[in-house]
C-alpha cells in the first residue's frame, strides 16, 4: 500500500490508497511506501505536526546578545532593508532609529537582510555590521518575493533572543517614524504592557489577479476572494509575545510572498484581530510640522529628506501648532 500526504489536505487524504493531490508550489508532497501501520514509531499525530513551511535558514550575521546588553527593551524595531540601502540605514541610525533618543526607555534597532547574489555587497554589509552591530542576516536570497522570509526571520529573532521585550515594530527603510507619538501616545511606557496586541494601518481587501501587478496573487496559491484583515507592511506594532506566536504559526502555514497578507493569515489562525490606527500612513505625505506631529509613520521618505524632517521637528519642539 502506498499512502500519499499533502500538506494542505492532511486528515482528508490519509489512508486512501489511490488518493492523488496536486502538490502546492512550495511543497512537493511525501510518498511513503510499504508503510506498516502498526509500527509504533509512526503516528498520524506527529505527521500532522510536521512543518509544511520550515524556516530552515541559518544566521549568517547575528546579534544574539543585543537584548541582553540592553536589559529588557521596551521596543524592538525591525527594519526591512536591502544591501544597497546604506544611506537609508545610516539616516535612520542618525534620526528616529537612534537607540539612545529616549533616556530611560530601552530601544533596540535591527536591520533585516537576506544574502545577496553579489559577494561584494555581502562583504560590505558584513563590514557595516562590524561597525554598528545592528544587522541580522539569514542565508535565503534577498529579493522582493522573499520579504515574508525576512519578516519571519525578525519574528524568530525576537522570540529567540529578545523574548522579554515589551513591544516590536516592523517597518521599512523608507519610512519616517514619529517616535514621540509611537512611544508616548500609543505604547505608553508607564502603563501595563499589552498581550496579543497588533495594530497599524488595517487593510480589508482581496487578491489582485492581474499578472502585471506588483501584488499579483495567483489563484492556485490563494484561491479565496478575500484576505483576512492585515496591517500594511510599511509599519505595524505588536506586543512581543505575538512574535513567537506568529513564527510558530508560520511553520504550519503555506508561504505567501506578500508578507503583510501572510502575517494577517497567521493572525487569523491565532484569533488575534489587528486594531486600526489612523496614525499609520502607508503613503507619501508632503511635509509640514503640524501634519507630521499628528502621525506615527509616513511612507516614501529618502535619506536626505529624513534628515531634514528630523532636524526640523527637533528644532521646533517648542512651537505650537
Amino acid at each position: 500500500m502506498s499512502i500519499y500526504f499533502d500538506s494542505g489536505l492532511l486528515g482528508k487524504c490519509t489512508l486512501v490508497p489511490k488518493c492523488h493531490t496536486r502538490p502546492t508550489s512550495n511543497y512537493s508532497g511525501y510518498r511513503l511506501s510499504k508503510v506498516v501501520l502498526a509500527q509504533k514509531n509512526i503516528t498520524f499525530g506527529n505527521i500532522r505536526t510536521r512543518p509544511i513551511n520550515p524556516h530552515s535558514f541559518e544566521f549568517v550575521i547575528n546579534e544574539p546578545e543585543k537584548c541582553e546588553n540592553n536589559g529588557s527593551p521596551f521596543l524592538v524595531i525591525l527594519i526591512s532593508t536591502t544591501h544597497k540601502e546604506f544611506d537609508a540605514r545610516q539616516a535612520i541610525r542618525e534620526t528616529w532609529g537612534n537607540e539612545s533618543n529616549f533616556k530611560g526607555i530601552k530601544i533596540v534597532t535591527l536591520f533585516l537582510l537576506g544574502k545577496n547574489a553579489d559577494p561584494v555587497l555581502n562583504q560590505m554589509v558584513e563590514q557595516e555590521s562590524q561597525i554598528f552591530h545592528d544587522i541580522v542576516v539569514e542565508d535565503f536570497i534577498d529579493s522582493y518575493h522573499n520579504l515574508t522570509l525576512k519578516t519571519m526571520m525578525g519574528m524568530r529573532w525576537v522570540a529567540t533572543f529578545c523574548s522579554k521585550a515589551k513591544y516590536v515594530m516592523k517597518t521599512d527603510s523608507d519610512i519616517f517614524v514619529n517616535m514621540d507619538n509611537l512611544i508616548y501616545k500609543l505604547l505608553k511606557p508607564t502603563t501595563k504592557p499589552r498581550r496579543r496586541y497588533f495594530t497599524g494601518y488595517v487593510i480589508n481587501g482581496g487578491p489582485i489577479r492581474d499578472v502585471r501587478s506588483k501584488w499579483y496573487m495567483p489563484r492556485d496559491l490563494y484561491p479565496d476572494s478575500n484576505y483576512p484583515p492585515f496591517c500594511s507592511g510599511t509599519g505595524y506594532i505588536f506586543s512581543a509575545d505575538v512574535a513567537e506566536l506568529i513564527y510558530k504559526t508560520s511553520l504550519h502555514t503555506r508561504l505567501l510572498h506578500l508578507e503583510d497578507v501572510y502575517v494577517g493569515l497567521c493572525l487569523r489562525k491565532l484569533g488575534i484581530h489587528p486594531f486600526q490606527n489612523s496614525g499609520f500612513n502607508h503613503w507619501k505625505m508632503a511635509y509640514s510640522l503640524c501634519r507630521y506631529r499628528r502621525v506615527i509613520t509616513v511612507h516614501q521618505i529618502g535619506p536626505e529628506e529624513m534628515h531634514r524632517i528630523w532636524n526640523d521637528m527637533q528644532s521646533k519642539k517648542h512651537l505650537r501648532c
